[in-house]
């Protein structure tokens, strides 16, 4: 999962069960943990909230009531950066007066309103709804036997001031409002693109808005908190034969390859801290990240040095080392989730395999002609994990296997 800071937490009230799940899957899917709470004591730390208000075919009376009441609960517990109220598309239920109650809970000096959800065939135009280029109120949901819609023209969903504007004129608008007398913007949309400008613009604004929308607005919010990444695999390279070199070297003619070199010198006298990080930044970018303590063919001659320094034999000394990386490739992704990891070297496929919990390995295949691939059983660790022993292969090897994360990433 792609690991977000404090300020990119979310949180949705949406008016029932099925628009909640909607609303959570692609922020879900853009790999944030997700989780739909249906009443307001739900204990959770999901960096995505949604929370079902069951309140679609109240009495708008009822439902701003028991928005306002649920608000209040959650807020008591979470301090989301962004929220967001869910509403239905084609304007069903009760939008205006469940819009506005979160709006006095929150305080959000700004409301911005784009219920278009274009790839559903659902857009705004002048302020009115369109499904599939047919006013809202000539459609089927015009006679809702539950919900009817009465209207297309948005404005009249809400009292008070409102505007119909378009993405662009978003920054200046957005600057008007105040807590008490809040700008309600209902903002045009027929596209994605337009979607996404209302969220570039509202990620700018200087107190950030509540967004009122559909899944197509979550969609949005989803790809601007975590844009879409390559996908990149973790190689550990443990092994110090001159096989493991050259496809070292071979690898990095792949346009998106970090290398990290780990001196072994630090493995006794330092933290892994400056490790981690440049190796979880590689990953979170979307690069794949080879890890490597031997540089030349020379290295194994150096260890000996090593060993006299620290006063350990040659046994300690690799035995050391497997426990650095594997406490290193555990600790990585604790913080980062590459899309399969490689391990060069059976001592360090061990170290890494006891340092994730693993009880076993379920074989499913093979790469490049000689490297099994398949799952760790028994731990949380669950994406494809490929072994391969240090004098095997050819130089193409591990380029091939960064091609087969890619590959299989795709499926």
């Amino acid at each position: 999962m792609n690991r977000l800071n404090s300020d990119q937490t979310v949180l949705i009230m949406a008016d029932d069960f099925t628009g909640a799940n909607d609303a959570g899957v692609s922020l879900a899917l853009a790999g944030l943990s997700a989780e739909v709470a249906l009443d307001a004591e739900y204990k959770s730390d999901a960096q995505a909230l949604i929370l079902n208000s069951d309140s679609r075919a109240l009495p708008g009376h009822q439902a701003a009531s028991r928005v306002m009441q649920m608000m209040q609960s959650v807020l008591r517990q979470h301090s989301p950066a962004w929220m967001v109220k869910k509403i239905d598309s084609t304007l069903r239920g009760n939008p205006g007066e469940e819009v506005m109650a979160m709006q006095r809970v929150t305080g959000s000096p700004a409301v911005i309103v784009a219920p278009a959800f274009p790839a559903a065939g659902r857009i705004t135009l002048g302020g009115r709804c369109l499904v599939n280029g047919v006013v809202l109120t000539e459609t089927e949901f015009a006679s809702d036997p539950r919900t009817p819609v009465v209207s297309e023209n948005i404005a009249e969903l809400f009292s008070g001031n409102c505007r119909n504007i378009q993405p662009r004129e978003l920054p200046a608008a957005l600057a008007v409002g105040t807590s008490a007398f809040p700008a309600v913007l209902i903002v045009d949309a027929q596209t994605d693109d337009d979607l996404d400008e209302i969220i570039r613009h509202a990620t700018q604004a200087r107190d950030k808005p509540l967004l009122v929308g559909s899944a197509g607005l979550c969609e949005a919010l989803a790809r601007r908190l975590v844009p879409e990444k390559h996908p990149a695999g973790l190689a550990v390279v443990g092994s110090m034969s001159e096989i493991a070199q050259k496809q070292l070297a071979y690898a990095v003619q792949h346009t998106r390859c970090e290398q990290v070199f780990i001196d072994i010198n630090d493995i006794f006298e330092s933290s892994a801290a400056h490790y981690q990080e440049t190796i979880i930044t590689a990953l979170n970018r979307g690069d794949h990240c080879l890890v490597y303590t031997s540089q030349d063919a020379l290295a194994r001659h150096r260890v000996t040095a090593v060993c006299e320094r620290w006063g350990i034999s040659r046994a300690e000394c690799g035995e050391r080392i497997c426990e650095f990386l594997g406490a290193l490739t555990r600790d990585v992704l604790r913080r980062s989730a590459p899309d399969g990891i490689y391990l060069s070297g059976g001592d360090v496929a061990i170290a890494v395999a006891r340092a994730l919990g693993a009880r076993g390995f379920q074989i499913h295949g093979r790469v490049a002609g000689c490297v099994p691939w398949g799952y760790f059983s028994g731990c949380e660790w669950q994406r494809p994990v490929m072994t391969r022993a240090g004098g095997f292969g050819d130089e193409t090897t591990l380029l091939k296997v960064l091609h087969f994360i890619e590959e299989k990433t795709g499926e």
